[in-house]
Formats: structure tokens, C-alpha cells, sequence
């Protein structure tokens, strides 16, 4: 619902990039599926969820039956990410896969051991954190370092009040300089690590700006020419010829096995009048 939510503002002020698609979209739209998919799914989830049926089915159905089905999603949702992301920029969207795993690991952490706590601190927030690493590697890649810089603030904030790289927010500060591993990991010190990199980041933009030979121009790619929605529509068209190319496919399929069939068994016709002439 907050996803559906989320789309219908952003599209207000003119986004043409749903947050709510569900895995299988292109395929489903090019079968002809219209909103009454989404409809349904959100119909039985809020059944579900009122009635409590979730503990039901947790309890009927074990946890190795549905593992298959979330590896195979987290699959595809990586491998269209990857597919979509220009190759120079692939070491950026790697790097923002490094919190969401160290929260996996520390997850799975053996019972009664405490994980360390650098490998903590990464994970906490994690799914923040892998944004805006990922968003700073990119202005990097890109170097754009004014916009660099801009995140690296962002995220210098955030770490300030405890909303990333800790186990819970303080917006009194009284924690500002106490971690779980002592002040390395305290909120004071990833705002200061953030900010460091803010400074450089606004020196390399400075100097860019002034023309320096050694801090080279903006990369620009054809994606930085086109606006947002143009860009966005553009994603959905690839994303709809692929999953027409995979459905004819997939229907080609079955013809070429008939084809190949009706082939034998002429063969083995021609084969039997040979034989017996």
C-alpha cells in the first residue's frame, strides 16, 4: 500500500518511475494483464494480514518451500538492476550491495556471540547506507563532485544523528561520541569520515570548475541528454520488447517441437517403406 501511495505522489509531480512493480510486470502486461493483478494482490495481503492468516500459513507451509521462490525474485530483481546499469557504473551498484549484506550476516550471527561491531555498523540501515554509497560511487564514476559532495553531506547528517551505522537514532546527541566499539564506530566519528570526504569532494569540484588539468571534466553519457521522463519511457519500452521477445520464444517453442516430431515420424515412415518395398 505505501508503495502504490508513494507511486501515485511521485507521479503528481510528474515522475514516470512506479516504485510498485512486482516481479513478472513486463510478462504480465504483455499477456494483456491490466490493474486487476495489483488489485488482487493487494485484496488477499490485506485479508491476510486483518485476519491474522499469515500465522497460518507460516505454520502450514515450512520455511524451505518459500526459500526457493525469495532467491529466485532476489535473482531477478538483481539481474534487471545490473541490466539496466551502465556498465561503468557497475563497481558503484556493487558497493551499495555491501551493507545489505553485512546485515545478512550479522542476522545469521551464531546465537549467544555478539557479531563485531565495525561489521555491525555497516549494517544498520543498511538499505540506507547502500543508497547513498551507491549514490556517491556513481557522482564519482560520473565526476560530478559537486554532486558528490551534496551526498557525502547527506549522508554526514544522517550518520550525525544516529539514523544510519547505529542501532537507533538520538537526536539528543547523547551518543554522538559513544559506539558499540567505542568512538570508531560512535556517530561522531562517520560524520566526520562523511564530512572528510564532503571537503574533498568540494575541492575536486572547485578545481573543476576553475579549469584545472588535473581534475578532468564531467563524464557525460546519452542518458545525461534526455529528460527523466523521457528516460523513463524509454526503460519501459525496452522492458516490454523483452518480454515479447521472451513470450514468442517461449510460444516458438512448442512449434519446433512439433515441427521436429512430425520430421521423426516422417523418417521413420520413409525408414519402414524402405525396408519393406
Amino acid at each position: 500500500i505505501v508503495d502504490g501511495l508513494t507511486t501515485v505522489v511521485a507521479a503528481l509531480f510528474g515522475s514516470p518511475l512506479g516504485t510498485c512493480v512486482y516481479i513478472g510486470h513486463p510478462q504480465f502486461k504483455a499477456q494483456g494483464a491490466r490493474f486487476y493483478y495489483s488489485f488482487y494482490s493487494w485484496a488477499a495481503f490485506c485479508l491476510l494480514a486483518m485476519t491474522g492468516l499469515f500465522a497460518f500459513f507460516n505454520a502450514i507451509v515450512p520455511p524451505y518451500a518459500i526459500a526457493p521462490v525469495i532467491l529466485f525474485v532476489g535473482l531477478a530483481i538483481n539481474q534487471e538492476a545490473f541490466a539496466c546499469t551502465p556498465e561503468h557504473q557497475i563497481p558503484a551498484a556493487v558497493l551499495g550491495l555491501f551493507p545489505p549484506v553485512a546485515d545478512w550476516v550479522v542476522s545469521k550471527w551464531p546465537h549467544g556471540a555478539t557479531p563485531p561491531p565495525e561489521l555491525a555498523a555497516i549494517a544498520h540501515g543498511a538499505l540506507l547506507v547502500g543508497l547513498l554509497w551507491t549514490s556517491i560511487a556513481v557522482q564519482v564514476i560520473q565526476r560530478k563532485f559537486k554532486h558528490a559532495a551534496v551526498w557525502a553531506m547527506i549522508a554526514a547528517a544522517l550518520s550525525a544523528i544516529g539514523l544510519i551505522h547505529q542501532s537507533q537514532a538520538d537526536l539528543s546527541f547523547k551518543t554522538f561520541t559513544k559506539g558499540a566499539g567505542g568512538f570508531g564506530t560512535s556517530p561522531c566519528a562517520f560524520a566526520i569520515g562523511y564530512s572528510t570526504q564532503a571537503i574533498a569532494f568540494g575541492v575536486l569540484a572547485f578545481l573543476q570548475a576553475r579549469g584545472s588539468s588535473r581534475v578532468p571534466a564531467p563524464r557525460l553519457d546519452k542518458d545525461d541528454l534526455v529528460d527523466a521522463e523521457e528516460l523513463g519511457q524509454s526503460m519501459g519500452r525496452v522492458r516490454s520488447e523483452s518480454a515479447t521477445i521472451h513470450d514468442a520464444i517461449c510460444s516458438a517453442e512448442p512449434q519446433d517441437l512439433a515441427q521436429d516430431d512430425a520430421r521423426s515420424a516422417i523418417g521413420s515412415s520413409e525408414g519402414r517403406s524402405f525396408a519393406n518395398p
